[in-house]
């Protein structure tokens, strides 16, 4: 069993508690194994070490790890969580650069949302296509899926003329 201590930083006319990552694990809920992911990825940006070398972490750390969990269950990169904290951390305006993040993740998830919706149109319409063998590839199912391919974005600009999908 490890003796949690805290460590404090002289700053000129300021003491600060600051915490070891074990410390940080135990407040936090996650891993010192996990923080010290998080920590080495810059998640948390620069952090003090103490004279023995541990990482030191502000007492503001237990919220990054709130945030970290919280935005990466919206379907944050670590990256977007990286610059979200480092805007918590130095913005003097920090709700701007959250506003702007948030309403970027926003419309990429509706983005998204569309996509799938047409993905889910797409396959109740070739399962509502009757089995068969009567088209060119030998499965009325493949036919349809393949004419309605023709809808999905990705695909819709590479798609080959009628004579090229033909099977010789």
């Amino acid at each position: 069993m490890t003796m949690a201590h805290e460590v404090r930083v002289a700053v000129p006319s300021v003491s600060v508690r600051l915490l070891k990552i074990g410390q940080l694990a135990t407040r936090s809920g996650i891993s010192a194994r996990n923080l010290r992911f998080y920590a080495d990825a810059g998640v948390f940006g620069e952090l003090p070490r103490s004279l023995k070398g541990y990482r030191l972490f502000p007492p503001e750390a237990v919220q990054w790890v709130r945030i970290l969990r919280a935005a990466q269950a919206a379907g944050f990169s670590l990256d977007e969580v990286q610059e979200l904290l480092r805007a918590l951390r130095q913005d003097s305006a920090p709700c701007a650069h959250v506003r702007e993040a948030l309403d970027g993740k926003l419309q990429a998830l509706e983005a998204k949302l569309g996509e799938i919706k047409l993905l889910v149109d797409i396959l109740k319409v070739t399962l509502g296509t009757p089995d068969g063998q009567t088209s060119e590839l030998g499965c009325n199912l493949m036919e349809t899926l393949l004419s309605e391919s023709v809808r999905l974005p990705a695909l819709a600009e590479h798609q080959p003329g009628p004579q090229s999908m033909r099977w010789s």
